[in-house]
């Protein structure tokens, strides 16, 4: 299970690091926070996920 930093998501996403917040504070993309500046992290997984229904939701408007 590969982990992400919000840097690496949003290369993989190809979004801003305010959408990626945004996802995550919406609960769109599961994430874990750690820490006393409480980073977060996101698995791969989900990241690829999101994607998938994203790019099924954007061909279904088409």
């Amino acid at each position: 299970m590969e982990r992400l930093n919000w840097q690496q998501a949003c290369k993989l996403l190809g979004c801003s690091k305010g959408h990626f917040y945004r996802l995550v504070n919406s609960g769109e993309l599961p994430a874990e926070r750690y820490g006393k500046t409480k980073g977060v992290t996101v698995r791969r997984a989900d990241c690829e996920r999101y994607l998938r229904e994203w790019r099924q939701r954007v061909a279904k408007d088409f």
